[in-house]
């Protein structure tokens, strides 16, 4: 086993799409055709041997048949510009007092996204990872 562990974070979105699980999306999460960016990578299985799998197709990039891309005009402080994420610009608005909707409600830009919007995830566990998030972001403020 190999949690707990003190190593940087790991990196799940990289081995996702690798695996075909999904693509990259304009704000550089990755994006499911059928749960959007309301899914998410916990844990990953090491195996002391490698072995094949069979191929996977992670179906068609629900972003280019989006043509407003809404995702990219929510975020009131245009931290997202399509192949970027300034994310001490998101740190400074999420905890100032103009920032509790993000806070609160999550993500602006994730919440436009048209796609997977029935999985979107529950007000307590987007205000969990808003919370963290902010707190990590501390040193932008």
């Amino acid at each position: 086993a190999a949690y707990p562990f003190d190593l940087p974070p790991l990196p799940f979105l990289t081995w996702a799409r690798k695996a075909q699980a999904g693509h990259t999306s304009p704000l550089g999460l990755n994006i499911h055709p059928t749960y959007g960016l309301w899914h998410a990578y916990r844990a990953a299985l090491l195996f002391p041997v490698a072995f094949d799998l069979p191929r996977h197709s992670s179906g068609a990039h629900p972003c280019e048949s989006c043509v407003q891309k809404p995702c990219l005009s929510a975020c009131p402080v245009s931290a997202f510009d399509g192949s970027s994420y300034d994310v001490a610009a998101c740190g400074r608005h999420v905890l100032s007092e103009v920032g509790e909707t993000c806070m609160t409600g999550g993500c602006l830009a994730r919440r436009a996204c048209p796609v997977g919007k029935a999985y979107t995830y529950q007000p307590a566990q987007m205000q969990f990872h808003m919370r963290a998030f902010a707190e990590a972001r501390k040193k932008d403020v």
